[in-house]
């Protein structure tokens, strides 16, 4: 998340002779100062180093998240439910708890293949057909993410970090822009994302460099003389994400396209009065739902197309010559911190859920280790349960853990356990209604269709889960499957869930097709129609294409001309 362990993260990544892993934390054997336990605003902390260390790192985060403000409003990031949570490992333990791991891995004979089986990490090959010894590492710095939760990772060295040169990284910038719900416009992502690396962060404010514009080359001709340089994309195809106007090739197009984008973000970010900035997000908040149009572009921005090409046209020389600041309008009050030893309890949930994160990563790569890491998991977590500890959270992650080692029947307990006690989780209610629907379909209750309570039995956690943030795809797409699968059919009331589902995911063309399908088999044939031809527009693949062409050649035809 920090940039400070970036460059050691890329060399190992670029290095096929290392065996790169997700910090392995082996308490038994690693001795030392107690784990350390704070709540921020936005973060649950467990640290292992000490006060002075957690203090400034969670300060400098609260502080970095209020400078990102001034670019990305909060409201235009991703949304938890669940807290954040961050983990502070102090560097001189790190060597005891990754010798333990390695001694462990190979005492327990891991199939460790030899490198040119492994995923080709930075394409370099071996000399002499001799294979390179392993060697392996453990990632100091890391961010792991799930359908509703994200926690980092930190190996800290003591009194060796300077937090007025930390900053937020591109990779997880780009996580709380396009995980956000409703999905961002296309033109917003692409362009605030392009100036993200060009903005420098400073204790009070932001820099915003100067822009390039398409290449350094035509940056020159801009400066030199505006009149010659490249027009700008007309503002309507450019909202569409249309650049083939440009007349060059795909690539090229797509340069041109990205740099538009990132100068309509920087004109928004540097208006001179508030007006300006707030007609900005207004037009960014209402194309995450709303197709562009000029109305739009009217409303939010009081200009109409050929108004705003124009401003555009203008600012561009400004952008590639001047840099601009902005400043907070007030001093940051940090939160008042009071660390504390952690329970048994914080350090098994914490620690055992950032475990949990870490089997798909490894899954991912080195699928002979996984196996490791589930059995760590589970260990750290059910010293808890074991004790006694039915913090419904810690409830949750035991089912999520049982669910990420494939493990449904051991999950199902634990999940109807934490259901019992309202757990905030919205994935473990997401795995909860897809255990018990499988059971349910496995048994129906006539004719092969889920009866009334059958069907409540489902829909209930499906619906606790939609109340609780972020969105989940997968849970609109159930709730469609078990009406599909009823014995009764569902009314339109029933049905507008859907329709918030796609708003939510509008590009999702697996739940565009469930809506349709719904609609057209309950005879609403304009709602249908509507979900049809918007399927047909994102379909990508031939495959869809033909299942939606199917749908549309069942409709009446009144209701396929509309």
């Amino acid at each position: 998340m920090l940039v400070a362990w970036a460059g050691l993260l890329a060399r190992a990544a670029d290095d096929p002779a290392v065996v790169a892993l997700p910090p392995f934390m082996v308490e038994e054997a690693t001795k030392g100062p107690p784990w350390r336990y704070v709540q921020s605003p936005d973060f649950e902390i467990l640290s292992r180093c000490d006060d002075t260390t957690t203090r400034h790192l969670t300060e400098t985060y609260f502080r970095l998240h209020r400078l990102l403000a001034l670019v990305l409003p909060e409201g235009l990031q991703v949304r938890h439910s669940v807290a954040k949570t961050m983990i502070y490992y102090n560097e001189e333990m790190r060597p005891a708890a990754s010798q333990e791991i390695i001694a462990q891995m190979l005492r327990g004979n891991a199939a460790i293949p030899p490198p040119d089986e492994l995923p080709d990490l930075g394409g370099r090959g071996f000399r002499g057909g001799v294979p390179a010894p392993r060697r392996y590492t453990f990632m100091p710095n890391m961010r792991l993410w799930d359908k509703d939760a994200m926690a980092v990772f930190t190996i800290v060295r003591p009194g060796d970090y300077d937090t007025d040169t930390m900053y937020l990284t591109h990779d997880y910038v780009g996580y709380l822009v396009k995980n956000r719900t409703p999905t961002l416009p296309g033109w917003f992502t692409a362009g605030f994302m392009s100036l993200y690396p060009h903005i420098k962060f400073r204790r009070d404010s932001l820099l915003l460099e100067r822009a390039v514009w398409i290449s350094d080359a035509e940056t020159r001709l801009v400066k030199s003389d505006p009149p010659k340089a490249r027009p700008l994309l007309p503002v309507a195809a450019f909202f569409r994400g249309d650049a083939s106007g440009n007349n060059q090739s795909k690539e090229e197009n797509l340069k041109v396209w990205v740099s538009q984008a990132e100068l309509l973000v920087r004109w928004g970010l540097e208006g001179t009065d508030g007006v300006r900035r707030a007609g900005f997000w207004k037009l960014v908040e209402r194309s995450a739902a709303e197709l562009p149009s000029e109305k739009l572009t009217e409303e939010c921005l009081g200009l109409d197309y050929p108004a705003l090409n124009g401003q555009l046209a203008a600012f561009l020389p400004t952008a590639v010559r001047k840099e601009a600041t902005l400043r907070l309008e007030s001093a940051v009050r940090l939160p008042p911190l009071a660390p504390r030893n952690a329970t048994d309890g914080e350090i098994a949930r914490i620690k055992g859920d950032w475990e949990r994160l870490e089997i798909d990563y490894v899954r991912r790569r080195y699928p002979e280790m996984a196996s490791k890491y589930i059995e760590q998991a589970r260990r750290t977590l059910l010293r808890a349960y074991d004790r006694n500890d039915r913090d419904p959270r810690l409830l949750a992650i035991l089912g999520l853990c049982e669910c990420d080692a494939g493990n449904d029947a051991g999950a199902r307990e634990y999940l109807e356990a934490a259901a019992r006690l309202n757990v905030v989780r919205p994935r473990a209610w997401y795995e909860l209604a897809r255990l018990r629907y499988a059971e349910r379909l496995a048994a129906p209750a006539s004719e092969g269709r889920l009866s009334a309570n059958q069907a409540v039995e489902v829909l209930t956690p499906l619906f606790t889960a939609r109340r609780q943030a972020p969105p989940i795809p997968e849970v609109y797409e159930l709730i469609a499957d078990v009406w599909a699968h009823c014995a009764f059919a569902p009314t339109p009331a029933h049905l507008a869930v859907l329709t918030e589902g796609i708003g939510l995911f509008p590009r999702r063309v697996s739940l565009v097709l469930r809506a349709a399908s719904l609609h057209l088999l309950g005879g609403h044939y304009e709602e249908a129609a509507s979900f049809i031809n918007l399927g047909l527009r994102l379909a990508d693949n031939d495959t869809d294409r033909a299942s939606f062409t199917a749908l549309q050649e069942r409709l009446p035809a009144a209701a396929a001309v509309k």
